[in-house]
């Protein structure tokens, strides 16, 4: 518990107080359920930077976490197994390190997916990376280790959720509605 609120506070402290709802100029906007996701950067295993903007086109389950946290491996496990029936309702998975790994020490992503996703590594329907300080504000602007975002087609927010081994249920019933 003690590591959880020290990666807190150290994520708080680099980023800065009041960052959680600026929409000044330049300042994050926070993803919301029924609005477009908001922009936002980040760079996949292979070297691209994307944003967030580009997935529009197809339903995706923009995941991100802390690859220390149990809760993620377990999660990553998850959708690793089920990442079949995703790809059959058309999401796609896209897993972000939180930026900075929340001031903790842990495996890369990439490291991530292979020890817990084992063979699916590497599937084109599963883009991993690493958000950005911007992006990682804007989802997840209270510092939660695992956190996810149903995005539909158009990049709107349909569903928010944690621990995708704990809700996959939940995760699916939201897919089939979305494809």
């Amino acid at each position: 518990m003690l590591v959880v609120v020290a990666a807190i506070v150290a994520w708080i402290a680099a980023t800065g107080p009041g960052h959680t709802s600026s929409t000044a100029a330049g300042g994050p906007r926070s993803a919301a359920m029924g609005k477009p996701a908001p922009a936002g950067s980040f760079t996949t295993v292979t070297g691209r930077t994307l944003d967030v903007t580009a997935l529009r086109g197809h339903p995706t389950l923009l995941w991100f976490v802390a690859t220390w946290c149990p809760a993620c491996q377990s999660g990553t496990r998850a959708v690793a197994r089920h990442l079949d029936e995703l790809e059959a309702h058309g999401v796609r998975v896209v897993e972000l390190e939180l930026f900075d790994n929340l001031g903790q020490p842990g495996p890369s992503v990439a490291e991530l997916a292979r020890s817990y996703g084992g063979a699916r590594y590497g599937d084109p329907h599963w883009i991993l990376g690493t958000a950005s300080a911007r992006l990682t504000r804007a989802y997840d602007p209270r510092a939660y280790l695992d956190i996810y975002y149903l995005l539909d087609a158009r990049g709107r927010v349909r569903f928010v959720g944690s621990s995708p081994a704990a809700t996959m249920p939940a995760i699916l019933d939201r897919a089939r509605s979305l494809s």
